[in-house]
């Protein structure tokens, strides 16, 4: 099915990549002009807690169409964003048939990947939210410490070579290139991010080297393939402040 471009299109989100990236980079790979509406993080500015009672379900990303649609929820917005592309001669999210099952298939991996390291993320966030003391107290002691630091390595130990494992038979399959193939999707616009800031060195326990050494150069190599994509580097240089 293909989609209409619009006038103009507006992405907010909080300034870090978050969910927000697999949409700014399949947008720009698909050479879709759009604001890149950046918001203050919670605590830093009052912005935030203006905006969100006009928000869909009260929460970003959202994207703004021709000034009058607002919607939210990142996949959907992943894959209307790979329509715009298709329908501007740039084909993001294959249109029909095995193809169209299969970058479904890739994304809905993503998805699960992404859902099963959440837990252990969060946990160093918000611990009364999976059953820890509600306590600020607690929160930042040697207990959480060690909770989180537990979570983190043993996902990064047992899991993350299964979800690794599986993306490298997909890529053989493939040929090697891409997720789906040949050409770069939206599910590859999905996953890079993720596994780029597993190796950032930003997260606590984590460590920098875990893609590499779990992934070997399978998966160093589609990395790099998909950074050097002439959109992607573009979206990642320097900006003129």
């Amino acid at each position: 099915m293909s989609a209409t471009l619009p006038q103009s299109l507006k992405l907010s989100y909080f300034n870090i990549q978050g969910p927000a990236e697999k949409i700014r980079l399949a947008l720009s790979i698909g050479k879709i002009p759009f604001e890149d509406k950046r918001i203050a993080m919670p605590g830093q500015s009052d912005e935030w807690k203006e905006m969100k009672p006009n928000m869909p379900f009260g929460k970003v990303p959202v994207l703004e169409i021709d000034g009058k649609e607002m919607v939210s929820q990142s996949d959907a917005l992943l894959r209307y964003a790979g329509r715009l592309a298709n329908a501007n001669g740039v084909e993001l999210y294959p249109q029909d048939g095995m193809a169209l099952l299969r970058c479904d298939e890739m994304i809905s991996l993503v998805e699960e990947m992404q859902n099963s390291w959440a837990p252990r993320l969060y946990v160093g966030m918000s611990p009364k939210n999976f059953g820890y003391p509600d306590d600020e107290s607690w929160k930042g002691s040697d207990e959480h410490k060690k909770a989180t630091e537990l979570a983190r390595t043993r996902w990064i130990e047992d899991d993350l070579p299964v979800y690794l494992g599986h993306i490298k038979k997909q890529l053989a399959n493939k040929g090697g290139n891409f997720l789906c193939g040949e050409n770069v999707t939206i599910a590859d616009c999905y996953l890079v991010p993720f596994l780029n800031r597993l190796a950032s060195g930003g997260i606590d326990y984590v460590d920098k080297e875990c893609v590499a050494r779990h992934g070997g150069a399978e998966i160093t190599d589609y990395v790099e393939r998909f950074m050097n994509i002439e959109e992607v580097k573009k979206w990642y240089a320097p900006k003129d402040v």
